[in-house]
């Protein structure tokens, strides 16, 4: 009777193990199109009771997961995510700046601009030529404005796309740690763990395409997941990740914080390799902002090249008054020019009146007629205004001259005007430009704060900044993670009447309370732009500037171009210059003749000279410092555009090329993951018919089993 029984047992385990693999097959069957599903196996082993065989039974339901090729599909999918999210953004941000043959490009206004001022050569005196030249420039500069704000406007964007990634990777994680618990629940209690495994697994696939991500199964259950980096985002519960966004422009952008618990070497973005979070921080941080400076550069070039010949030129009849550019110095700056410039005052018939030669070098100015000379030995910049203005004093009409606020001013009373001029011999320079060109006196092109910054300051000069102002630097190390914020401020000996830039250089570089374990401020003799050269091991930022230099309103890195504000912005803020733009009979297209006589006229209506040589700007070979994504070179300003947009599409299109590479082999991977883990449906019903024929077979085990009991039963056996 006992072997009958262990029969019964066994035809009874047989249907037992047959309804769970079919139940296995039901299950792959109906997720053969659900994305990221493993298929699941029964594994079977022998059944013994008092160790007789007694059948068979289930020892586990496991899911056929390759660890391996699942790795390679989280880098493969990380790769993926980093380089879409960077393709995106760089495509839009090339198509800002447009096809260069659109005939509503940048590019094409700027043709226009030359083209116009080429007509104006034609007819100089045509008042319908000057306005079109200078709202073709307007337009050049207002396509200027709009790709800038274009740039700014996608670094907004991808900041807060990494806001929403990195609240996403958040609710990820949380779900996978959630599902850690349930799957090692449901080991110690021997269920079937596998849905919540199939699900995790999903998840984690969705985690790796926003950070590249690695797995490490536990014996127990559920796995572990860190960055590549080495950053535990799930072990026992989920890390914390939070960001938030700044839309400002020129923002110095927060970090993503990784447990915050944790204190200053919080920040998760050292440990991300890949992921759309890592190409989103790339875009942001480097692509977008070196396109930027880049603009920002080519408005502020083309300006000053402009500026450089209007400043030569003047408009017919010459102007009563010159007011200057905001250069950010002080009264009390050194006039720091060599050379010699000179000054034309005319009548009001245009008839020259009085000339005046300012020889920097001897530090004088000569009047003709009435003869006399000025002098401002003293050396400042007010000495030279109070001789400058009784010079001109002299004229008839009269003029006079104030610097005030940083700038630079010249007046002409009684209908008279005023021309200014490099002497041809020995031209005035300061910093690499002549005198009206340096203080802006007949700007073509202007912005409210300085547009370059070789602004000839010295270090012995007093560096003028009011007590209380503050530059704040942030110090992060290679790696990302947070050293040292330092404030400099101007007080103390800095607020002392004779602090000098030496001075506050000194301060700057100062170890412990400046910058000096994390780069070096230097002058530059020649140029006297303040400059930082951090050490490779270190990224310093500038967080806050409330610096202000004497009367003038610029700070310290609006005067040096230290931050990106003062750089890239200029993109957003040059244009031309106000009086221009509101009578463009102002647009200096004639070359005046300051080697005339007392007397004679010096500018006609008719010359076209000036005009000719803002054309031939266009194709002189300039010096362009690097800028942005555009290297240091020597080449025309045709060439620089046209480098400017190519450098665009070349970003662009490089990050597509890389986008589209990196979709293959994610989709390789995937495809290669799939066969080894996907459903075959031929392959599943096959299993079915062997689990249906198996059931079959046990149910016939035990009705042969049934029919034996019952014949002996009935011939009474005991």
């Amino acid at each position: 009777m006992s072997g009958l029984t262990q029969v019964l047992l066994a035809g009874l385990s047989g249907l037992r193990a047959s309804q769970t693999g079919m139940s296995v097959v039901s299950q792959n069957i109906a997720n053969a199109s659900t994305p990221g599903y493993v298929r699941t196996t029964m594994t079977l082993q022998p059944r013994t009771q008092l160790g007789i065989g007694a059948g068979v039974e289930v020892a586990g339901v496991q899911r056929a997961a390759d660890r391996f090729l699942a790795t390679a599909t989280y880098i493969a999918e990380a790769a993926r995510g980093s380089s879409a999210a960077r393709a995106d953004i760089l495509a839009r941000a090339q198509s800002a700046f447009g096809d260069p043959s659109s005939s509503s490009s940048m590019f094409a206004a700027l043709d226009q601009f030359w083209g116009s001022l080429s007509e104006i050569s034609v007819d100089p005196a045509s008042s319908l030529r000057r306005v079109d030249a200078v709202s073709t420039l307007q337009s050049t500069y207002a396509e200027v404005h709009r790709i800038a704000q274009s740039v700014q406007d996608l670094v907004a964007e991808a900041d807060q796309r990494i806001a929403d990634a990195v609240a996403e990777a958040q609710s990820l994680m949380d779900r996978i740690a959630g599902l850690n618990d349930e799957i090692r629940l449901n080991k110690r209690t021997g269920a079937d763990a596998s849905a919540a495994e199939n699900a995790q697994s999903a998840l984690i696939d969705q985690l790796s395409a926003l950070l590249d991500v690695r797995v490490a199964p536990l014996s127990e259950g559920g796995v572990h997941v860190r960055t590549s980096g080495g950053a535990l985002l799930v072990g026992v519960q989920a890390a914390r990740l939070n960001y938030t966004p700044n839309s400002s422009a020129f923002a110095t952008h927060g970090v993503i914080t990784f447990n915050e618990d944790l204190g200053a070497q919080s920040n998760i973005e050292p440990f991300l390799l890949g992921g759309e979070i890592k190409g989103l921080l790339q875009v942001r941080d480097k692509d977008l902002p070196g396109l930027a400076e880049a603009l920002g550069g080519f408005a502020a070039s083309l300006g000053d090249a402009l500026n450089e010949v209007h400043n030569q030129n003047a408009s017919s009849p010459a102007v009563s008054q010159l007011v200057g550019r905001q250069t950010g110095l002080l009264g009390t700056d050194a006039i720091g020019f060599t050379g010699k410039a000179v000054i034309g005052l005319t009548n009001s018939v245009g008839n020259l009146a009085q000339r005046l030669t300012i020889d920097f070098d001897a530090q004088t100015v000569t009047a003709e007629s009435p003869a006399g000379v000025f002098s401002f030995a003293g050396g400042a910049i007010d000495d030279f205004a109070s001789a400058l203005n009784a010079a001109l004093a002299t004229a008839t009409p009269a003029g006079s001259a104030s610097f005030s606020g940083g700038v630079l001013s010249l007046n002409v009373s009684g209908g008279g005007g005023l021309v200014v001029q490099q002497d041809a011999a020995d031209p005035s320079d300061r910093a690499g430009r002549g005198f009206s060109h340096f203080f802006g006196l007949n700007d073509l092109i202007s912005r409210p704060t300085p547009m370059f910054f070789e602004n000839g300051v010295q270090g012995a000069d007093l560096h003028g900044f009011g007590a209380g102002g503050q530059l704040t630097y942030q110090v992060h190390d290679a790696a990302g993670r947070f050293i040292a914020q330092r404030t400099i401020s101007i007080s103390g000996a800095l607020a002392a009447p004779g602090s000098t830039w030496n001075d506050l250089i000194g301060a700057l570089n100062a170890t412990g309370t400046g910058l000096g374990e994390y780069g070096v401020f230097s002058l530059d003799a020649n140029t006297g732009r303040l400059s930082f050269a951090s050490n490779p091991s270190f990224r310093v930022e500038l967080l806050g500037d409330s610096t202000q230099r004497g009367a003038t309103g610029v700070s310290v890195s609006a005067l040096h171009g230290l931050s990106t504000l003062a750089t890239a912005g200029r993109a957003l803020e040059i244009n031309v210059d106000p009086e221009i733009a509101a009578d463009p009979g102002r647009l200096a297209v004639g070359r005046p003749n300051l080697s005339a006589s007392i007397g004679q006229r010096i500018i006609e209506a008719g010359d076209n000279r000036g005009a000719a040589a803002l054309v031939a700007a266009r194709d002189a070979v300039r010096t362009f410092p690097a800028s942005g994504v555009l290297t240091a070179q020597s080449t025309t300003l045709a060439v620089y555009a046209a480098r400017l947009g190519g450098e665009a599409g070349r970003l662009a299109s490089d990050a597509q090329r890389s986008a589209d590479g990196a979709q293959a082999v994610a989709t390789a991977a995937m495809d290669r993951r799939a066969q080894a883990e996907g459903v075959s449906l031929d392959d599943e019903l096959l299993r079915m018919t062997s689990y249906q024929n198996a059931y079959a077979a046990a149910a016939r085990v035990i009705q042969a089993a049934k029919e034996m009991l019952d014949v002996l039963m009935a011939i009474g056996y005991r």
